[in-house]
């Protein structure tokens, strides 16, 4: 029920900044299945995603704030660029970046998506087999372990990660030099 809150919440959001801003509002999260979207993992990915965009879409940056909730970590952005221009650099992250099937980049004019078959392209694949990812979800065709194993190893090959400590390991060197950066 709170990740659904959280949910309406940030879509709330959206309008208000579409509304506000005139403008397109890129919404990039993490696409992590459970109940549980905040793990060291999941936060990991939201990272990389964040760097990501805030890069790609440095000289079209408005506004950008980022989110926290049961639903997991999210970053709004108001884009000064074309619509279609944004969603295909989006779709590009989400098909060539090594963590970029775990990526969920929308873009939305007036409160509403653009959605890849508005661009002409395909629908995502499911992580698991291959097939459309929409059918696969609704249906619940994969166990949520196995699927969140798979996320996890897409996770670790990233990284470079061998197991649990060298995790932990990575994640507090992560922030001391943040820190040092700072």
């Amino acid at each position: 029920m709170r990740i659904l809150e959280d949910r309406e919440k940030r879509f709330l959001r959206i309008l208000k900044l579409n509304e506000e801003y005139k403008l397109p509002v890129l919404c990039g999260k993490i696409n992590y299945p459970g109940n549980d979207k905040n793990t060291l993992k999941a936060g990991l990915a939201f990272n990389v995603l964040y760097s990501l965009l805030k890069d790609t879409f440095k000289d079209h940056e408005v506004y950008s704030e980022t989110n926290e909730g049961f639903d997991g970590k999210s970053l709004l952005m108001v884009l000064n660029v074309l619509p279609k221009e944004a969603k295909k650099k989006a779709v590009n992250i989400e098909e060539f970046h090594q963590l970029g099937r775990l990526f969920d980049i929308d873009i939305y004019v007036n409160g509403q998506p653009i959605s890849r078959m508005d661009l002409g392209f395909k629908r995502r694949k499911c992580i698991v087999c291959g097939d459309d990812a929409g059918i696969c979800t609704r249906q619940k065709r994969h166990d949520l372990r196995e699927v969140i194993e798979i996320i996890d190893k897409i996770i670790d090959d990233y990284f470079g990660v061998s197991g649990y400590d060298d995790i932990n390991w990575r994640i507090k060197r992560f922030y001391e030099k943040e820190d040092e950066n700072c």
